[in-house]
């Protein structure tokens, strides 16, 4: 039992923290909004409320959003559900297909209920509409977020960590 403790300590160690990564010293923050105005917004409150923790990129419609994704680099996504060539639910889910693991924001102006209570069923971290949200709010969920994510990233590796021990053990 001593042993496994032991071991449960080594790997813990190599668990990557729940705060701000080491060695980076921003997190990249997605906008995908058809909107200059909201993106100024946005802006202002990741300089305003962020300490200088988030770099913010911007992507003007869901094509350009995607491929942004695709390239890496992107810790979280803020998404408006209202974009030219997308619009509702089915614009989240373009994102969860793209990239399932990444945390995913609503910033939107969309207010019906029926659209919102099927997005935080599919998943989504938090839905904040744009006339009701201040920008502490703003980086308030985007700090739980972040966070959450690295949680559920560092209960996988325990997780696949004791799954490994307990086969190499059943082995030996």
């Amino acid at each position: 039992m001593a042993t496994f403790a032991l071991q449960m300590c080594n790997v813990l160690d190599r668990l990557p923290r729940a705060t701000a990564p080491t060695g980076k010293l921003q997190d990249c923050v997605l906008l995908i909004e058809d909107s200059e105005d909201a993106m100024l917004l946005v802006q202002y409150a990741l300089q305003e409320h962020g300490n200088g923790r988030y770099r913010l990129e911007w992507a003007k419609d869901l094509h350009d959003g995607l491929d942004q994704i695709s390239k890496g680099g992107i810790d979280i996504v803020l998404l408006d559900l209202g974009l030219p060539e997308s619009c509702g639910p089915a614009t989240y889910a373009s994102i969860r297909a793209a990239a399932p693991d990444l945390p995913v924001l609503i910033l939107t102006g969309y207010t019906r209920e029926e659209t919102e209570f099927e997005i935080t069923a599919s998943g989504v971290e938090d839905y904040l509409v744009k006339e009701q949200v201040s920008g502490s709010r703003l980086l308030q969920s985007i700090r739980s977020a972040l966070y959450a994510t690295k949680l559920r990233q560092q209960s996988k590796i325990v997780e696949h960590t004791l799954k490994e021990r307990a086969h190499w053990s059943a082995k030996h």
